[in-house]
Order: structure tokens, then sequence, then C-alpha cells
């Protein structure tokens, strides 16, 4: 990335946390994904439990080993678990020291999208983990609501149909049908308009593509 766009997304990502504030949300703007990284593992530190939502982001960010590494135990869902496995999981999670996740979008007003299959990442987004850190990249900084929901289900759910290897009408045609296929995985809208009163939520804003 050359330098004036460098600069320019900065500054994007400047104005999305200053937004973020004013909806009572705590935001931090950071130059890359290493040092949010960097200021997660600082966050879980002391043994700490760590509830993941399942997060692109997180992942290439390296950070459930990094978190593994440094002695926190981590609680999320895997492919083999069935469902009621899951919905215990996903519960422990809800009550983890540290929930990480990622929005589908982060609005210049300072809203925050999510789109799921399940609405576990939803649950736990608005309320139950002592503390919620949300890691965005430039990539999801987006005008308003409209087009962070359109955001989250034309291009983050085409990618993760495809990630996970769905049978879904969007696979096909890159773009969302508002199908009723068994295999659907957007279900479920959270949109955070402003922090809600218990809940302690930083958004790490990244200058830098992460994620879906």
């Amino acid at each position: 990335m050359d330098e004036s766009k460098r600069a320019f997304n900065l500054r994007t990502l400047e104005n999305a946390a200053a937004a973020l504030r004013r909806n009572n949300f705590e935001a931090a703007v950071y130059e890359t994904g290493a040092a949010a990284a960097q200021a997660v593992l600082a966050l879980a530190a002391g043994g700490k439990t760590v509830g993941l939502g399942g997060s692109a982001t997180v992942k290439a960010l390296g950070l459930p080993a990094a978190l593994a590494a440094a002695g926190s135990g981590l609680i999320t869902h895997r492919p083999e678990m069935d469902a009621e496995q899951r919905r215990r999981t996903w519960l422990a999670a809800q009550a983890a020291d540290l929930y990480l996740a990622s929005p589908q979008a982060v609005t210049l007003d300072g809203k925050l999208v999510f789109v799921d299959a399940n609405g576990n990442r939803g649950a736990a987004v608005i309320y139950g983990p002592r503390k919620i850190a949300l890691l965005a990249g430039i990539n999801k900084v987006v005008p308003g609501q409209e087009e962070g929901l359109w955001r989250a289900r034309n291009v983050a759910a085409v990618a993760n149909n495809i990630r996970l290897k769905k049978d879904n009408p969007c696979v096909k045609t890159g773009r969302c049908a508002d199908c009723a296929s068994p295999g659907r995985i957007c279900n479920a809208a959270t949109l955070l308009w402003k922090k809600p009163p218990l809940s302690d939520i930083l958004v790490l804003l990244i200058n830098e593509d992460l994620g879906y």
C-alpha cells in the first residue's frame, strides 16, 4: 500500500473511531495487525478465559495460537461437535473473561453490523462476557448501516460460504439471493447502534485488509 493510500485509510479509521466513541464504545486505531494482536494479548494476560466468535480476522492475526501459548483458556466450537456440545460451548464463551469477534462492517457513523447463521456471536457481543474486543480491518469500514448490511450479505457471506464449501446460491452468483437453502448462513442480524450500557466493548480498527 502506498503512503498516500495508507494515510487516507488511517484518517478514515480515525473518523470511524471518533464516531464509535460518540456512541459510547471504546475504540482504538492500529497501523498494523501485529500491533492490534499485541493489544489483545495484553487484555488476555493473567490466564483469562477467551471466547472466540469464529472470526477470520482473529485467525489471520494468529491470535488463537498466541493466546494458547500465553496461557489463556480458549473457548471455541469445533466442526466435530454435535448440537448440544455447540450449545454448551457457545454459552461458556458468552461468560468468558474476554470475547473476541469481528463485525462484517463498521460504519462511519459508529455502528457495528453482524450477520450470523446461529446468532451465538450476536448474543455474545450484546451482553455476557466481562470484556468484548471486536477487531476490524479497513476493508470493513462503510458509510452507513445499509451499506454494512449489504457488505455482510454480498461480500462477507459469499466468502464464508466458499470457505465453508456451502452449496448456497451466492457461491454460484457471487451475490446474496435471500435464499431458503437449508445451509443458509445469513439468519440473524445484530446491529449495535450504541454500546449496551452493561457491556464493556473495545473496537480495534486496523489499517490493513483483514478477514471477510
